[in-house]
Formats: structure tokens, sequence, C-alpha cells
């Protein structure tokens, strides 16, 4: 189970957790995406879900097991199955600890786009990487310092950026595992809705090895 995030909206976190599951699907069967915000459908030009999703299966009140979870997606690319968010909100308190140790039961990798989103403690620390997505910027690292310390960092670079991956690693006590430059061509493909097609090709080099 690999959990993505971010300090800040903007860092590349969503494009980043996508492409590393289009990335484990293209050398094995079958991978998991979770999406807790809502923006993996754009990314992956898939048309807008609709009914139920993780959210609606996080409600206090909830009595939906790990068999509802998986209705809850889609399946694509050869094996990607991407669980949608379904409502907006989650009502009452959310069961972390429950989706925690039902995603570890798959049997297959998963990815979870978190993006900005404060999720809970079992999640965070049931994770075989909390990776943190930044660019090399002094707001997002700054934010980034008030968050609970990732394992792992993935950098977002821009030219002209006067901080580097060191300076990142220094100032969030984690390592870079992945450099990823800014390329256009990536806003390109989303904007096609030619991403997962095109993502190993545009991107497959420079991301981490999970």
């Amino acid at each position: 189970m690999y959990l993505f995030h971010s300090s800040k909206g903007g860092n590349g976190t969503t494009v980043v957790t996508a492409s590393c599951a289009l990335a484990e699907v293209a050398q094995r069967p079958r991978a998991v995406l979770v999406d807790l915000c809502g923006d993996i459908p754009a990314v992956l030009g898939m048309a807008g879900p609709v009914g139920p999703g993780v959210n609606d299966w996080l409600a206090e009140n909830s009595t939906a097991d790990a068999d509802t979870l998986l209705h809850c997606g889609t399946t694509i690319e050869s094996g990607l199955l991407v669980i949608h968010r379904g409502a907006e909100l989650v009502e009452g308190t959310p069961r972390w600890s429950l989706l925690a140790a039902t995603l570890a039961t798959f049997p297959a990798a998963v990815f979870i786009d978190a993006g900005t989103r404060v999720i809970g403690d079992d999640m965070f620390h049931r994770a075989q990487r909390n990776i943190l997505v930044t660019k090399p910027c002094y707001l997002s690292l700054r934010r980034a310092t008030f968050l609970r310390r990732p394992s792992h960092v993935v950098v977002t670079s821009e030219s002209g950026r006067a901080l580097t991956s060191k300076d990142v690693e220094s100032v969030l006590a984690a390592p870079v595992i992945a450099t990823i430059p800014f390329d256009p061509a990536v806003a390109r493909a989303v904007d096609a809705g030619l991403f997962p097609a095109r993502c190993l090709q545009l991107l497959g080099k420079h991301l981490p090895q999970m």
C-alpha cells in the first residue's frame, strides 16, 4: 500500500500517483488506485463516475465491507481498478482504521491519492510508503514541516527553482526517491485524454521504483 500526499495543491500528486499505478499494471496483472480527492478520472480520461465511492464507504454508520469497496471502482488499462471518491464529504467520523485494514487484504499493490486531505493515523502508518509529493519551493516545504513526517519524497521540479532535491531531503529529513521534471507534454496528454497511453513514454524513466 503506497500513500501519496502533499502539503498543498498544484504539486502534481494525482499525476504522480496515477503514473505509479499505471507503471505497476504494465509489469503485473493488477493494481488498485484509490481516489480520495476526485481528480483521478480527469487525469486518466475517464467518464465522470456515478454512484457511491470510498467516501460513502468511509461513513461512520456505513456497514459496507471489502466486496462493496471493490464494487465502487472501474477497471481500466488491463487491470487497473480505480476506486472512485463518491460523495464529496464523509458523513460522521471516517472509518480510517477499517479502510486501512481492508486495503491491506487486497491481493495487489494499492496506490492512494490523498492529495492534501487529512487522513487517519492508521492509514498513514499502515502504508508501506508514505510519499510526500512536493515542488522544491519554500511555501510547500514550510507547510510540509507541520505535517507528519513522510517515509519518502518525490520532487516535481521546475526550471528556475533555487532549491534542490538535497535541500528538500535536508528540510524534511526523508529521502527523495524520484525527481520528476516538469514537462508540458504531460499536461497536453491529460487534456487530450491520452495520458494512460503516453504515461510511461513521458514519465517512465523518472518514476520511483516501488
